[in-house]
């Protein structure tokens, strides 16, 4: 026997060649390589993610849709006043005829140093209104007589009277009293118009002093 020749022993049929290694494994099956593919693919995934989102083609789950933006307008209104002004003019008529009638006052009048303060005054029988009495009545008349301290003169009072209706005199009396009424006769007042009662006084003193009435008669 030859012992110059190498013999080579027998390979099993599933054993590979080389020494065990397999030719027939692919380089993408290299343990450092497949460890890098999910990185890898995470990353591609991202950049899908964002460039997809950029045009619109993600759902809105994944790509939500920027908050909405509210934009207020403000509106300046300008309001115009108009003032309006009311002027009332009041015209004051001029009575052609005013009945007077006596007031009453808590104070004394004044009186001049001889002259006496004098004041009519007539009943209420058949007055229908202020200054105005019905035509028939038969009313009555009376003086209020102050010197110059406000009472009633201490010497010798006199009256006289005159009822007129307009220019015509109607009846005349002389009292030896201030105090003394003066009454109207029945027809002194049968005729409708204004009457006027004048009465003048004097007294033992020598004071004087004059008073006046006018009155209606309907």
């Amino acid at each position: 026997m030859d012992q110059s020749k190498t013999v080579t022993p027998a390979r099993h049929q599933d054993e590979p060649p080389d020494g065990g290694r397999d030719d027939r494994d692919p380089w993408h099956k290299h343990p450092a390589l497949v460890a890098t593919i999910p990185v890898v693919g995470a990353l591609i995934g991202s950049a899908l993610t964002i460039v997809l989102g950029q045009a619109d083609v993600l759902p809105t789950a994944i790509n939500p849709a920027p908050p909405q933006t509210t934009v207020l307008s403000t509106t300046t209104a300008t309001a115009t006043t108009t003032a309006t002004s009311t002027v009332t003019e009041t015209v004051t008529e001029t009575p052609t005829v005013a009945p007077t009638e006596p007031q009453g006052s808590s104070a004394p009048p004044v009186v001049a140093p001889g002259n006496l303060a004098i004041t009519v005054q007539m009943t209420t029988g058949g007055k229908i209104g202020p200054g105005e009495y019905r035509a028939g009545s038969w009313p009555s008349a009376s003086a209020q007589v102050l010197d110059v301290s406000g009472r009633y003169p201490g010497t010798g009072c006199y009256p006289t009277w005159v009822l007129k209706r307009g220019s015509t005199v109607i009846k005349t009396a002389r009292s030896e009293s201030c105090r003394a009424s003066f009454p109207f006769n029945a027809d002194s007042l049968e005729v409708r118009g204004v009457y006027h009662l004048t009465v003048s006084v004097v007294t033992d003193a020598g004071a004087k002093g004059t008073g006046t009435m006018d009155f209606k008669v309907t």
